[in-house]
């Protein structure tokens, strides 16, 4: 592979997993390329408005991503249609809900729509996040038995919480119940103070993609949680039947 462009590549993935956006060193630190190397990459991504640096020397995705974000989704009608299922699911559970799919043992986050509520998940479109640890990966992965997780997770499960999940044999056995249910769940693992619930969409039988809602602790109650799953469940049937009838590949998720 070309190493150079590899670099381009992992300093924009870092970025717009980031959220906050990232300094020269905390680039350096993380992808172990020295500064030298990094500052005429970095000005060259500034220049071609890939990125863009703040006042407080973090750079931040830049306009150039948005269009060519932008121009991805247009491509592709049935996230037009995914788009709407998730505002009618905001518009009657009231929380942020999440539509992703499976990369290489993380979420990809495809779409979001946000929660009108004024304490709520913050996740980004285009965010990454390790799938052992989210509802909405544990719905992707669901499929998947213990020797399927352990070659895709070699190094093991860490922590993103105090309550994640960091057993294979125990993220197999949740797995396996989540097959049972239709559903899969996490209580604060990616996050403290949020439970998440998420419904596998299918294509042809396989898990393509799913769909989540993430609920802060003080808000959930059972009756929350049953109108959440049936309402979940619902709007993934809708999806999976509109991604049965097209032909549309989104990469190699689709």
């Amino acid at each position: 592979m070309h190493q150079p462009t590899i670099r381009v590549l992992e300093i924009l993935e870092s970025v717009v997993g980031s959220g906050e956006g990232k300094r020269l060193t905390d680039f350096s630190s993380e992808l172990q390329i020295p500064k030298s190397t990094l500052v005429p990459i970095l000005q060259t991504l500034c220049g071609y408005r890939y990125l863009t640096q703040d006042d407080m020397g973090r750079y931040q995705p830049g306009t150039a991503l948005f269009s060519l974000g932008s121009a991805f989704s247009g491509n592709f009608p049935t996230l037009n249609f995914v788009h709407q299922q998730l505002e009618q699911l905001v518009e009657e559970l009231g929380e942020t809900c999440y539509f992703g799919a499976l990369e290489d043992g993380y979420v990809l986050y495809l779409d979001k729509v946000d929660s009108r509520q004024p304490l709520r998940m913050l996740t980004s479109i285009g965010r990454r996040m390790p799938a052992y640890a989210t509802s909405i990966g544990k719905a992707l992965l669901s499929d998947m038995v213990e020797k399927e997780l352990q070659s895709l997770y070699p190094e093991g499960l860490k922590a993103l919480t105090a309550h994640t999940i960091t057993d294979v044999e125990v993220l197999a056995k949740q797995l396996g119940l989540a097959r049972e249910e239709g559903y899969a769940w996490e209580t604060e693992e990616s996050m403290e103070h949020i439970r998440c619930f998420a419904v596998p969409i299918r294509k042809h039988g396989r898990i393509v993609a799913a769909v989540s809602v993430a609920i802060p602790v003080f808000r959930f109650d059972k009756e929350k949680k049953d109108h959440t799953i049936v309402t979940l469940q619902k709007a993934a049937a809708q999806i999976s039947g509109t991604i049965e009838m097209t032909d549309a590949h989104f990469g190699n998720l689709f």
